[in-house]
This record gives C-alpha cells, sequence and structure tokens, in this order.
C-alpha cells in the first residue's frame, strides 16, 4: 500500500527478520530503553500481532509500528520514525494504519503506553483522541513512567476521513 506523505512515498510492508538491522538502527536512536532483536523476532511469530515497517523511495526503512488486536482491543506497543524523516508526517501516517486496522477489525478500543517524558508521542497521541487513563510508576528501567492512554477505535480524527 503506497502512501504519499508530504513529498514522500511510503510503502508500508510487513516486518521481515531481513529488515531487522534497520528496525534496531532506528529503535536505538529513538529510545532510551530500546526494544532487543529478540523482542522483535518474537512479535514476528505472534499470531495476534502486525510489525509493519514503511520504506521510502529509496527502500530504505524509514519507520516502524506495531501492535496486538486481541479480542476487541488494539494494543500500540511500539511506533518509532528515523530521526531523518521524523517531521514528515510518516509518524501520523503510521498511527493512522493502526487505527483504521482497529476499526476495520472491529475493535472497541486503542490502548498504548507512552514514557511520561515523551512530549512529541504524547501531542501526537492527544491529537487523535487519545486521553489519559492512567500511570504505571516507574515501568521503565530508568524509573520513569508511563502514561495508560486510550481511545474508542471509532473516535477521533482521520486526515482523510477513514
Amino acid at each position: 500500500m503506497a502512501k504519499s506523505v508530504g513529498a514522500k512515498s511510503w510503502q508500508l510492508a510487513p516486518m521481515l527478520p531481513a529488515d531487522l538491522d534497520a528496525v534496531m538502527e532506528i529503535e536505538r536512536c529513538s529510545f532510551a530503553e530500546p526494544w532487543t532483536p529478540g523482542l522483535f523476532l518474537r512479535e514476528l511469530k505472534l499470531p495476534f500481532s502486525t510489525t509493519l515497517v514503511a520504506r521510502g523511495p529509496d527502500e530504505q526503512i524509514a519507520g516502524y509500528v506495531c501492535w496486538w488486536l486481541v479480542g476487541d482491543e488494539v494494543h500500540l506497543l511500539n511506533l518509532a520514525v528515523h530521526p531523518d524523516c521524523r517531521r514528515q508526517g510518516l509518524g501520523r501516517h503510521l498511527l493512522e494504519t493502526v487505527l483504521r486496522a482497529a476499526a476495520q477489525a472491529g475493535a472497541r478500543l486503542v490502548t498504548l503506553e507512552v514514557r511520561d517524558d515523551n512530549a512529541a508521542a504524547i501531542a501526537l497521541y492527544r491529537t487523535y483522541g487519545f486521553h489519559q487513563v492512567g500511570m504505571r510508576r516507574n515501568y521503565y528501567a530508568q524509573g520513569s513512567h508511563a502514561l495508560i492512554l486510550s481511545r474508542e477505535a471509532g473516535d477521533g480524527p482521520l486526515r482523510d476521513g477513514a
């Protein structure tokens, strides 16, 4: 599925084990406590997990997203964009992909955890109607807290009205 985002065209595709090096580079640039390669490989084997990568016109991986569909809920596990590709709409596109998948699956709720000091991510999620429903204290190894955000799957804005 090709999607034009700003001046770029992004191709979303299921993550493959061969994508792991590029995904790990983005992961390490994006998070103080990055996932391990083993965690990503585990996600590729779970029947309720979806992990997509976004490739630019140069075929380089520019971002990725991972979520679970369990029962009538979607849980967003991981979303990141390479630092060189940020502020171009790719993060929004990845989030909208999850929200569309949730709606198409008939999910009732979309949830996620976000580090309480990740202002950019929190602002993005709030733009899409997420609100705080809880906090996990000392969730991260360095003692930072995680905000638990949620929204109804069918609520909130999407740019193209889908």
